[in-house]
């Protein structure tokens, strides 16, 4: 994604979720959406599929 793809994204953003994020802050939030990126590729690179099993749920009984 270029610089003005992520600008525009950030601002698309913002504004769906009604958020204000000063110009200043601009370049900060770019870096954090550029290490989830990576984070997400590596997550999407260890080949799980997303029928994988997931966790048991704890359900605590009631007391006795």
């Amino acid at each position: 994604m270029t610089t003005d793809e992520t600008a525009a994204w950030i601002d698309t953003a913002a504004a769906t979720l009604g958020l204000t994020i000063a110009p200043e802050w601009k370049p900060n939030v770019a870096l954090f959406l550029e290490v989830a990126r990576g984070m997400a590729k590596r997550v999407e690179d260890t080949g799980a599929t997303a029928t994988a099993e997931a966790a048991p749920v704890f359900t605590p009984r009631a007391s006795e």
